[in-house]
């Protein structure tokens, strides 16, 4: 798993407990407040049912007052007393929520209009004059039946509400209860992942960030022998797996720059000078050169060589090598490694244009047909214009030396790959080519069977390619002609 996918499943993680300790937490308030409706609910049932048996019973204490007092205002106040009961009466029954509390409703409302009904007959009764049946009416329907039964139903719906309140009360301690766990559960896991985090960040991340910014630190100090480890498949693994190559290519530029270009065993009056082979690349690039210009002065007044055309044939030739080693190793030092790139923005359709400029009388005096092909997308790029002059005036140089003397073709072609991550730039000829088995030595400084160096121009053109990021691969067969792609990233 890579480092990106790790670290969402860290957060995945901890942003999954934080909904789930959220979702608890609306869901426990929730739970409360609706808890907490119907405790109100069932307290405000039992009030309102307290409030109508109350004015129920100072109601009904007219009737006696009609009959054995004779009270003209009796029947008036027990209906101005019930009013109040039937208010309250019917705000209880709206708060009923349950099918048992509707079917109490049913039962109390049924007592209540029996109760109601029998005290308006008494009261009926009294107002015709006839006091007994009323009186007969109020002690055995009204105080045998009908209060006792309005006092049961009554009774009981009190104590269904009370009981309904207890239930109610322990659903909200288990609510409460749930919700402590779940949170508690939450905050456990939160707690553990973010140890977890810590734990990860601290060994498998800061450790091998730190591990990279010493092993920078050693290559700052010219140390290339640095290489990390390899066996991670994330994306650490992917740096150390690159700074390891460009470890690999700086030493091996450094070795190009610096002792491979000194021989061992140099005798240097008389002493080898195997001091040589542990001087910074610079150093020995610039004494390498110092001396060989020495010796090419010596050779050319040696036996007055000035004016004198006498001089051996085999000494030309030896100062013409000479002269020719000279200017590589002036390229060389031009190109100093390791190499300090001067990015730019540069006109990528004028540098090949001055790349043909370049090499325009010796493309006219050898009669070599050029196609240039520049794609409409092609503009600018952020390269080191200069070095990649020198890269693509050395791949255009191969590509002469691979034609005959008249004649041949050379093809220039620059575009952007379909990703629109790269710029690919293409040199091909139709010269003699090389065998492909032959291609990955081109690339290093062997040396060949008369004791010469070869390659190093290529091996200078990789270098500079690579060191802008890119790649720079050959495709080649013998008669069929060479095909070098160079790839750079875009850069903004």
């Amino acid at each position: 798993m890579n480092l990106r996918k790790k670290l969402l499943t860290t957060f995945s993680g901890l942003a999954l407990l934080a909904l789930a300790t959220a979702g608890v937490t609306v869901w426990a308030i929730a739970q409360w407040q609706n808890s907490e409706r119907r405790l109100q609910g069932h307290y405000q049932r039992s009030l309102l049912l307290e409030s109508v048996r109350t004015a129920t019973f100072r109601a009904f204490k007219e009737l006696p007052d009609a009959i054995i007092s004779d009270d003209p205002d009796a029947r008036q106040e027990f209906e101005a007393f019930l009013k109040p009961a039937e208010a309250d009466f019917k705000r209880w029954a709206e708060l009923a929520d349950t099918e048992a509390e509707r079917k109490q409703v049913q039962q109390v409302r049924n007592a209540y209009i029996a109760l109601i009904q029998d005290a308006r007959e008494a009261f009926t009764l009294v107002a015709q004059g006839q006091r007994d049946r009323a009186f007969a009416i109020l002690e055995k329907q009204l105080e045998d039946i009908d209060f006792i039964r309005f006092e049961q139903v009554t009774q009981q719906a009190v104590a269904s509400d009370r009981q309904n309140r207890q239930i109610i009360s322990q659903q909200t301690q288990n609510t409460r209860q749930t919700a402590q766990l779940v949170l508690a559960i939450a905050a456990f896991g939160t707690i553990s992942l973010m140890l977890l985090l810590a734990a990860y960040l601290a060994s498998d991340l800061f450790a091998p960030l730190e591990e990279v910014e010493e092993a920078l630190d050693d290559a700052a100090k010219r140390d290339f022998k640095r290489r990390l480890g390899e066996e991670r498949q994330d994306e650490l693994g992917a740096v150390s797996r690159a700074f390891n190559r460009m470890m690999e290519a700086m030493a091996e530029r450094q070795q190009v720059a610096g002792l491979a270009a000194v021989p061992n065993g140099v005798v240097k009056d008389g002493v080898e000078d195997s001091a040589w082979q542990h001087l910074p690349s610079r150093v020995t690039l610039h004494r390498l050169l110092s001396q060989l210009r020495s010796r090419v002065t010596q050779l050319q007044h040696h036996n007055g060589f000035k004016g004198n055309e006498e001089f051996d044939g085999q000494q030309r030739a030896a100062i013409g090598q000479l002269d020719l080693l000279l200017q590589a190793v002036s390229r060389i030092t031009d190109f100093g490694f390791p190499l300090d790139l001067n990015l730019a923005r540069t006109d990528i359709r004028a540098l090949l244009y001055d790349l043909l400029l370049r090499f325009q009388s010796e493309l006219v005096e050898r009669a070599v047909s050029v196609d240039l092909d520049i794609a409409p997308e092609v503009s600018y790029a952020v390269v080191d214009r200069p070095k990649l002059r020198e890269v693509l005036s050395e791949l255009v140089r191969n590509a002469l030396a691979a034609l005959p003397e008249q004649g041949g073709r050379i093809g220039l072609r620059t575009r952007i790959d379909p990703d629109a991550t790269n710029l690919l730039i293409e040199v091909a000829d139709n010269g003699k080519g090389i065998q492909q088995p032959a291609i990955e030595r081109v690339f290093s400084p062997t040396v060949t069977t008369n004791g010469q160096r070869a390659g190093v121009g290529l091996t200078l053109s990789k270098a500079i390619v690579e060191q802008h990021g890119g790649q720079l691969t050959i495709d080649s067969e013998p008669g069929q002609g060479t095909y070098v792609q160079i790839s750079l990233p875009l850069r903004e």
